[in-house]
């Protein structure tokens, strides 16, 4: 079976110098768990080419892994482009947060499609913390919000608040994700959070990475 994930390209915090990027453990640790469970994985970006990191955490023992494998680290530097996919089949897509993604990830035409496209063929999509900020704009062959009547979650606007960067996002995730339908449900602030909906999986914080990828890996396999 295969899974895509995507990292974000964004390296600035809009148009401030705060550096940004994807959470490496919301990558590494999905990355791992997929590969151990024998799936295929494609590694994607908006742009393709390399992604910046954001939370390395190299004391955690699989980002840990991942640093000291130079074949591993080529797959963050040599990510396709999201474009180039498009006509690939999945049977699962998942988004990898950190705060680049509320930049390139939201209302993202291509992003849009295959993620339709994978629901229609009765695929998961996964994302986690601000990874549900490519739900934004998105909506499914029907024409309506991916998110609309489902239960989702994402990092909160209390979490956000608790950020250096509150002030410098382009918006809250979890108010845009409520404007476009979403029944939204969370825990308390760094608390993981599962919420599983008609083969939409979503998480709200790092907390909560291997909740989604194994809830994922359970619907997966249902199609076996």
């Amino acid at each position: 079976m295969n899974i895509l994930i995507v990292l974000t390209n964004q390296k600035n915090i809009g148009d401030t110098k705060g550096e940004t990027g994807f959470h490496f453990s919301e990558f590494s640790h999905p990355y791992k768990f997929f590969i151990d469970h024998g799936y295929d994985i494609i590694v994607t970006s908006p742009k393709g080419g390399e992604c910046p990191i954001t939370s390395p955490h190299p004391e955690d023992k699989i980002n840990a892994l991942f640093y000291s494998s130079p074949e591993k680290m080529r797959i963050i530097k040599e990510t396709k482009r999201l474009d180039d996919l498009m006509n690939k089949n999945f049977d699962a897509i998942y988004m990898a947060g950190g705060h680049g993604t509320m930049f390139d990830f939201p209302n993202n035409v291509t992003l849009a499609s295959i993620m339709s496209k994978i629901l229609t063929k009765g695929g998961v999509l996964g994302a986690v913390c601000h990874g549900p900020a490519a739900f934004i704009g998105a909506k499914d062959k029907t024409g309506k919000y991916i998110v609309e009547g489902r239960k989702i979650n994402s990092f909160t606007n209390a979490e956000e608040k608790l950020t250096p960067f509150y002030n410098d996002m382009p918006f809250l995730l979890e108010t845009e994700l409520i404007k476009q339908g979403a029944k939204f449900e969370s825990s308390g602030i760094r608390e993981a959070h599962l919420a599983v909906d008609s083969r939409v999986v979503t998480g709200q914080n790092p907390e909560s990475v291997e909740l989604v990828v194994g809830a994922m890996h359970v619907l997966l396999q249902k199609e076996i």
